[in-house]
């Protein structure tokens, strides 16, 4: 199975189980600050939906609007609870994605 139908499997197994929590990972602390989200690490974010954009992005998360603004993340900046039915996925997701993307950067530099 290619990276492309990997990412749409998880995505579609995700569709099934939203809406869910997740809490941010450091970086997207960072952003949604700067946006003016008073947001911690201990924030619960609620995710709404899930999209595969395909290996540009992997997958990616509409998180709960707040007022006029939805924000989307990719799966990689959420942590998801041990406790989520699709846990196990969702981290072999993430750590395939980061070592991907390491790779992808390495060969641009």
């Amino acid at each position: 199975m290619g990276i492309k139908e990997e990412y749409e499997e998880l995505m579609q197994k995700l569709k099934a189980v939203v809406p869910f929590t997740a809490l941010p990972i450091r970086e997207l602390v960072v952003l949604l600050r700067k946006k003016g989200n008073p947001i911690t690490l201990n924030t619960a974010l609620i995710v709404k939906d899930v999209y595969n954009s395909g290996d540009l992005s992997g997958i990616l998360c509409m998180l709960e609007q707040r007022e006029e603004e939805a924000t989307v993340c990719g799966l990689v900046h959420l942590n998801i609870s041990s406790s989520h039915p699709l846990y196990r996925d969702i981290v072999d997701y993430q750590r395939k994605r980061k070592k991907r993307i390491r790779r992808l950067n390495e060969m641009d530099g």
